[in-house]
This record gives C-alpha cells, structure tokens and sequence, in this order.
C-alpha cells in the first residue's frame, strides 16, 4: 500500500463511521444519549470539523480523508446542515 494510500485510510476510519452514525437514528439513540459510551454529536462535529475533515472547508481533504470530487461536495452540505443544526 503506497503511502497517500494509508493517509486516506487511516483518515476515512473515522470519517465514515461518523457519517453513517449521522444517518442512523437508532444508533443515536443508543450510543449518544448513553453518558457512559465514548461518541456523542460533540465526537461527531471533532471528526468532521477538527480531527480528519473541515466540513466548512473541504476541498483541501481531497485525497486525505475524501476521495473524490462529489465527496467534497457532499461533505460541504453536510457542513451547511450540522452548521445549521448547531445554531
């Protein structure tokens, strides 16, 4: 595995399960209103905007935890939407 190939992976083990936790109610229900498990939303928003992505800025995580050009798109939108829901 070349090396720009483990930065995206170790990168996208985290990005992707927190979107997929995004997507899924019963999972939120489960773990993120449990005070003793590890996730919760403020896991969620250091993933996507400090940790591995910045969901506000995308485009400079193409080929580090994104890999595509729609990717960044997305995660942009999902961004807006977190942004919005915070407020």
């Amino acid at each position: 595995m070349s090396e720009a190939a483990r930065l995206i992976a170790n990168h996208r083990v985290h990005v992707v399960p927190v979107v997929l936790a995004l997507a899924n109610p019963p999972w939120q229900r489960d773990v993120w209103l449990d005070p003793s498990a590890f996730e919760d939303l403020n896991h969620v928003f250091h993933t996507l905007f400090d940790d591995f992505c910045d969901a506000d800025e995308p485009e400079r995580y193409l080929g580090v935890s994104l890999r595509s050009d729609e990717e960044v798109v997305l995660m942009r939108e999902l961004g807006v939407a977190l942004n919005a829901a915070s407020a």
